[in-house]
């Protein structure tokens, strides 16, 4: 007996024992291994690359991985460019390159790139920038053409822009609208393009920011650049850096002026007003100003107050609605101007500092179309001091104070100055705290506009001169400034454009 109890309290001491190591365990299901990231490997091409004296209409491509495409459109490139882009597609372990031999050219050299397009199947690892080059004669065309694009009224390097070129002997002006170029190459982010292996040929050259990707020029919507005279490409030894600048075809003035030259422009239309809400609170207008801080200065000295309406209005009786100001405990009259946009009435005076003003909306200033007598109000609100805004001086030296070129000074949306420089001073008050550009541009036709050009005519855009950093206007500061335009590196090319219509050379 004594036995058969050991035995039976060592078998439950096992259990025991398996049900606490069973517990420790933690079972967790096998995680497949590490991301594989390595990218394809091509095993072999056929034809091989760099063949001449073959129109080769298809070529395939063997990895070590099961391979996809993607982002075609996006990273293939063809040049010479044909009527119809080569297909591509991935089928396991292989890629396939098919062209219609039909319209490859005599001894032509063809290259075609497929950028990032081929990834594995996987974690989309690219294959990167797989490239691969024939010729249809017993050579390979050598030159070049290289540059940089820039935005004309920026002056910033232009990004993801298409540079194409037309052969100059077959070229006339309305191609850029109808007709695919012969090559194509885009900008990468410092706005630079090469093309290489071109034939030694005249070339037109136009960059085009190709909204909808054909190719083909839309002058309602695109920005382009374009140089007056054709390329000649050459070995990469003598082969010059190209400047060109992109604008869009329109004419266009810098920047939209703020609200306030809306309404002037509108003054003319016969109803005012809109209805914003039709709640049972709702306000028939409100006044955009600081009524509760009556001691502190909030409203700015160079803004017109804002009265939003809720209705339309019917008649105004501008009579009845008057401004006046504290002056020297004194109430004053202030000689207001009534303007209006759409929505809005604007009251414009020449803002005192500091100082209290009292809007009084007398009974029956206002009459909706409905016949509703908008309410009588009183407001008063407190104008910024003169510490609250900036000074800029900005001294322009030669070559550009002259009658020939007009600055502009930008603060966001607003224009801030835009005149004819005939002084080498520009002096400006009461700019508000942050950031601004200053910009002169070469008024070529003396229109005071800045005009971007017409391809078509073969006119280029007026040449803008942008300061070489944006100026950090500070509350109370008097700030003083140097004009200083610092032009990318310059081309023949360029320089043409930047002196265009100048009797005086530019000093770079």
């Amino acid at each position: 007996m004594k036995a058969f109890f050991k035995e039976r309290i060592k078998d439950i001491f096992v259990v025991l024992l398996l049900m606490q190591l069973m517990s420790c365990a933690n079972i967790v299901p096998p995680t497949g291994g590490d991301a594989d990231t390595t990218p394809p490997k091509l095993l072999s091409m056929s034809p091989e690359d760099s063949v001449l004296n073959q129109r080769v209409k298809k070529i395939v491509l063997h990895f070590n991985k099961f391979v996809e495409i993607q982002d075609l459109s996006k990273h293939l490139t063809l040049s010479p460019l044909l009527e119809y882009p080569p297909t591509v597609v991935a089928i396991g372990k292989r890629v396939e390159i098919k062209l219609t031999d039909s319209l490859l050219k005599e001894n032509t050299t063809y290259k075609i790139a497929l950028g990032n397009a081929i990834t594995d199947n996987r974690e989309r690892t690219p294959y990167p920038n797989f490239t691969y080059t024939f010729s249809t004669g017993g050579y390979f065309d050598s030159m070049e053409v290289k540059g940089q694009v820039r935005d004309m009224f920026s002056g910033q390097p232009d990004t993801g822009i298409s540079v194409v070129l037309y052969d100059a002997e077959r070229f006339n002006d309305s191609m850029i609208l109808s007709r695919k170029p012969v090559y194509l190459a885009r900008t990468d982010v410092n706005g630079s393009f090469h093309f290489t292996g071109l034939p030694q040929r005249n070339f037109r050259i136009f960059a085009l920011a190709d909204a909808d990707n054909n190719t083909i020029y839309d002058m309602t919507k695109e920005r382009i650049g374009f140089l007056d005279s054709t390329v000649i490409s050459k070995q990469a030894s003598d082969s010059g850096t190209l400047m060109i600048y992109t604008s869009l075809a329109e004419k266009r003035t810098s920047v939209r002026d703020s609200l306030l030259n809306d309404s002037l422009r509108r003054a003319s239309e016969r109803f005012v007003g809109r209805v914003v809400s039709k709640g049972k609170n709702a306000l028939a207008y409100s006044v955009v100003a600081d009524t509760i801080s009556k001691d502190k200065g909030t409203f700015e000295l160079t803004a017109p107050l804002q009265i939003k309406l809720n209705t339309v209005l019917k008649s105004l009786d501008s009579a009845k609605v008057f401004l006046s100001y504290q002056n020297s405990g004194v109430e004053a009259e202030a000689s207001r101007k009534i303007t209006h946009d759409t929505a809005s009435l604007y009251i414009r005076d020449s803002w005192l500092p500091e100082t209290r003003y009292t809007l009084r909306l007398v009974k029956g200033w206002a009459i909706d179309t409905f016949g509703n007598e908008l309410p009588p109000g009183r407001y008063q609100f407190m104008t910024k001091s003169l510490d609250d805004y900036a000074k800029l001086q900005i001294r322009v030296g030669k070559p550009y104070s002259d009658s020939q070129h007009v600055m502009l000074v930008i603060q966001d949306k607003d224009t801030l100055y835009n005149q004819t420089l005939k002084d080498s001073i520009v002096s400006l008050q009461l700019l508000k705290p942050g950031k601004c550009k200053i910009i002169v541009f070469n008024d070529v036709n003396g229109n005071g506009i800045w005009d971007p050009g017409q391809v078509l005519l073969k006119r280029q855009p007026e040449f803008v001169f942008q300061h070489e950093a944006e100026v950090v206007l500070k509350a109370g500061w008097e700030h003083e400034v140097d004009f200083k335009y610092v032009p990318a590196s310059l081309s023949r090319g360029m320089r043409d454009n930047a002196e265009r219509g100048k009797n005086e050379k530019l000093k770079f």
